[in-house]
């Protein structure tokens, strides 16, 4: 029997990183949930499709330099986004007789998201981005039915939009309220719990006995 199927959701928590906060503030985590769905190819890659709301929030209370003093700035936004990634393990523990009933695993895909409560006066951005979701974590198989991931990772933007500070004010000459080459990023940790289907396999194709046709036509 192959478990090819799992659905389930996961809770957890985001962070952000841009030109307000340059690493990830436990304090400003803020909570997640995942919607997700997995195809299971073989012994080791899978296919995972997700669904994750989260709330992304950093400040100027802890200010990197001067700058961030004068500007004094925060913002609260929420996303959705929507994507598909492939999963690596590196040990087999999904198959009967496995030596092991858990795996780490890498993860690397593709995905679409919309952040809402954007800036007002960034009116040439687009509020739906693309950004390329990497990471790892484990999985562990309960009983038959059930496996429990503990996933962390990193979405890497092509925008510096995400904290609403970016060039800064045009009217104020020779002064960035921040750097715009230098892309935000935000990250997801959570614990995910999906339910296993599995694809039984027919031993052998089913051929009709046409033998009985044969008997009914014979009359």
């Amino acid at each position: 029997m192959a478990q090819f199927i799992e659905f389930g959701g996961g809770i957890g928590i985001s962070n952000y990183t841009g030109d307000l906060n340059r690493v990830p503030i436990f304090s400003k985590s803020k909570p997640a949930v995942q919607a997700i769905y997995r195809m299971n190819f073989s012994e080791f890659i899978s296919l995972k499709f997700t669904g994750t709301f989260a709330k992304l929030s950093g400040d100027d209370t802890k200010p990197i330099d001067a700058l961030g003093v004068a500007r004094d700035y925060s913002f609260d936004h929420n996303i959705i986004e929507l994507g598909t990634s492939f999963e690596y393990h590196f040990l087999n523990y999904r198959t009967q007789g496995a030596q092991h009933r858990w795996s780490p695993f890498i993860t690397l895909g593709f995905a679409f998201t919309k952040i809402s409560n954007v800036d007002p006066t960034f009116e040439e951005f687009n509020p739906i981005q693309t950004v390329i979701p990497m990471g790892g974590g484990a999985k562990f198989l309960l009983g038959k039915r059930f496996s429990l991931s503990v996933e962390s990772g990193a979405r890497k933007t092509f925008f510096d939009y995400l904290d609403g500070v970016s060039d800064g004010d045009i009217f104020i000459k020779d002064y960035q309220f921040g750097n715009p080459n230098d892309n935000d990023w935000y990250f997801y940790t959570g614990v995910s719990l999906t339910y296993i289907i599995y694809k039984i396999p027919c031993p052998f194709p089913y051929v009709p006995n046409k033998s009985i046709f044969n008997r009914i036509k014979s009359y």
